[in-house]
């Protein structure tokens, strides 16, 4: 178990990750080892990020999905996120100055 962290298998290869109240992003290094291995663990294709619960995407957080996104490419393993909130995507989008690294997906059910 990840504090702050719920890793759910969903089939095809996929993982579901569903961050909660205890995730703390600002010390990404404590949380990539245990997300990569459940990765392997489960031999996950692709890691579904959840941010329907995530009001707010600054710096901080932004730092820790492309940290967990770079680890999860070492991997091989896709990183989709999906449910974004209209609030959270426009705010990160006042930060940022290149397209994220990572894929955006309007729900689990827009995956390609």
């Amino acid at each position: 178990m990840i504090e702050g962290i719920h890793l759910t298998p969903i089939g095809d290869g996929n993982v579901l990750l569903e961050p909660g109240e205890g995730l703390d992003p600002s010390n990404p290094e404590a949380m990539v080892a245990p997300v990569l291995d459940f990765l392997q663990h489960n031999e996950a294709n692709r890691l579904v990020y959840d941010l329907k619960s995530v009001r707010l995407i600054d710096e901080v957080y932004y730092a820790w999905l492309t940290k967990l996104n770079a680890t999860c490419r070492i991997a091989n393993v896709e990183m989709v996120t999906v449910n974004m909130q209209p609030a959270a995507a426009y705010a990160l989008s006042l930060t940022l100055n290149q397209t994220p690294p990572f894929t955006c997906a309007l729900n689990i059910h827009h995956l390609r």
